[in-house]
């Protein structure tokens, strides 16, 4: 979303660990105070990717870029976690080490799975990863974080 979009979830305020403000999502707010509590970094969130684009493109004028009715809907039900990539690369570690995730994050193409990613750039692969899981995961990894 771009600044001047007005935020699409409900959020709440929190205080990064470097002490700068955050709007977050608020089914979003256990998973990213454990992240932070577990020293990992995260850059963004968005507890359900699909229908925030949904909601964005309806409220501009011209309409976005991407976010089309395929991206939309492949994306509909799905958080997302941006982190740097060594961020990232841990969790996937630390959560193929338990029941619940293990297969879901080795496994990116089943029901249930994770998807992440770290996108191609012309200079090489970008700095971030974006890790894209099913909403109703949230609870039972925030378990699995504590």
């Amino acid at each position: 979303m771009m600044a001047t979009d007005p935020p699409i979830h409900p959020y709440e305020t929190l205080t990064t660990p470097d002490g700068e403000q955050a709007d977050i999502d608020t089914e979003m707010v256990p998973v990213i105070r454990e992240l932070w509590r577990l020293g990992f970094t995260t850059v963004t969130c968005c507890q359900d990717v699909g229908e925030a684009t949904a909601d964005v493109r309806a409220q501009r004028e011209p309409p976005l870029g991407y976010g089309g009715d395929g991206f939309i809907a492949y994306h509909r039900g799905y958080a997302l976690l941006k982190m740097p990539v060594a961020d990232a690369q841990r969790l996937v570690a630390l959560l193929a080490d338990t029941t619940g995730f293990g297969d879901r994050v080795r496994h990116p193409w089943r029901p249930g799975s994770w998807r992440v990613n770290v996108p191609l750039e012309p200079d090489g692969l970008a700095a971030t990863a974006l890790l894209h899981f099913p909403r109703a995961q949230l609870p039972e990894l925030v378990g699995t974080l504590r």
